[in-house]
């Protein structure tokens, strides 16, 4: 299963298009979460340190 983020979290916008845009690959058992970036420095800065640049309606919703 995987799911796809389109909000930036470090901007905080929602991405419209997301043909060529940057991502990464978070997993987590079987599941996985796809999460894109409004450009290649945003996922630069969260690889860096993804526990700082939390998406917060994706850990609350989480089952």
């Amino acid at each position: 299963m995987y799911r796809i983020e389109t909000t930036d979290p470090i901007t905080g916008r929602c991405l419209k298009q997301l043909v060529n845009m940057p991502y990464v690959i978070e997993n987590e058992d079987d599941d996985s979460l796809v999460i894109y970036f409004e450009s290649e420095y945003n996922r630069d800065l969260y690889l860096q340190n993804p526990g700082e640049h939390r998406l917060a309606h994706h850990t609350k919703n989480r089952a």
